[in-house]
């Protein structure tokens, strides 16, 4: 039997000491590792949870958007009126009676549902994401008052960090080729606006004499930033129908000021290049104004349990939107044959050779008109 002296013992109990400590240390070491293993675990359990509610919640505000457009479509076919519903519980009246028979609870046993519905139908901006060289008739109706100020914002989208780079710097009247505007590297296309007042007494003359026709040039230095209404004749009122627009980072804005009706149409075009076109209004006293019978913005909120998601769209109130007018004075599908003859009194001409009972004079009165 071997028998220890007390140096001996001591460093056996130091031994222990240590092997306690470092099994102790070990265990404390591998706790974190599991508990850190273990929450990532809950944070990829949870974040798939809620991957998959926050879907839920998307399709269940998507439900609450097509709800409210069925609704809307029913009362446009029948020409009702779409009242506003402002907040998100029914309330009485109108609102109440028009987006009663909506059904929010998609599936209550797992609480999923449209938890809010808002519908504005007359919004205090319109927006146009594609507005092309196709004519796009834009009617314009103040929910209240009249409207003095039209703002119209030219949104470029064109991805360069720059779009108005290569754009014109003054503006003459010869238009660019499209070849010539594509390698220019200008990022917006030229606004044309045809506008008019369609309130009180209207005839041809009374459209035309009316009606403003102005090409808006993107500038990359200098241009206007408004231009006025000339309520005169059809000469002054394509005083202003070749006008540089200021453009600032991607968009150009301009305001057609001396305006005084409830209502107009605006029929817009795009040349060289597609752009976002957003339009407001304003009355007398500088206030934005809804406008009526273009669009509804519908703004719904799904919930599935705890995670919300929310979906904001704007849906035509008219069933087209473009070629509502012709964009050209003849168009066809296919070949169209013409014949002209010139007549006196209108032109210069020679038709009396060639149509019985006419007589040829060398200079007409006014060689424009009849």
């Amino acid at each position: 039997m071997t028998v220890m002296n007390s140096t001996q013992r001591d460093e056996w109990k130091q031994r222990g000491m240590v092997s306690i400590l470092v099994t102790m240390m070990l265990m404390i070491v591998i706790s974190l590792i599991v508990l850190g293993f273990a929450q990532i675990s809950r944070r990829n359990q949870r974040q798939a949870t809620d991957r998959q509610l926050s879907t839920q919640a998307f399709y269940a505000a998507e439900t609450g958007i097509n709800d409210a457009r069925n609704l809307i479509k029913a009362a446009i076919s029948t020409n009702t009126v779409i009242p506003q519903k402002t907040d998100c519980n029914l309330g009485s009246g109108p609102a109440a009676a028009f987006y009663g028979s909506l059904s929010p609870d998609i599936d209550a046993a797992n609480n999923v549902a449209y938890s809010c519905l808002m519908v504005d139908p007359s919004p205090k901006e319109l927006v146009y994401d594609s507005i092309s060289s196709r004519g796009t008739v834009v009617p314009l109706t103040a929910a209240t008052g009249t409207i003095s100020t039209l703002k119209l914002q030219i949104v470029t989208k064109d991805t360069t960090t720059t779009p108005a780079t290569g754009c014109p710097t003054s503006v003459n009247n010869t238009f660019s080729s499209a070849t010539a505007w594509s390698t220019s590297g200008c990022g917006f296309g030229v606004l044309r606006f045809d506008l008019v007042p369609t309130t009180g007494s209207l005839n041809a003359g009374i459209l035309q004499d009316k009606t403003m026709t102005s090409f808006l040039v993107p500038m990359r230095t200098g241009g206007a930033t408004s231009i006025g209404y000339p309520a005169g004749t059809a000469s002054t009122n394509n005083a202003n129908n070749r006008v540089g627009v200021r453009c600032s980072g991607t968009t150009c804005t301009m305001s057609i000021t001396g305006l005084n009706a409830s209502q107009y149409y605006m029929r817009v075009n795009s040349i060289y290049k597609d752009i976002k076109l957003i339009v407001t209004a304003t009355d007398s006293s500088n206030t934005v104004v809804g406008l009526n019978g273009t669009q509804a913005v519908i703004d719904a909120t799904g919930k599935a349990q705890d995670v919300l998601r929310r979906i904001q769209v704007r849906m035509p109130l008219i069933p087209v939107n473009n070629s509502l007018i012709s964009d050209y004075a003849l168009e066809s599908s296919d070949s169209v044959c013409k014949r002209f003859v010139t007549m006196d009194g209108y032109f210069q001409s020679y038709a009396a050779s060639a149509v019985s009972g006419l007589t040829s004079v060398s200079t007409p009165p006014d060689p424009l008109c009849l």
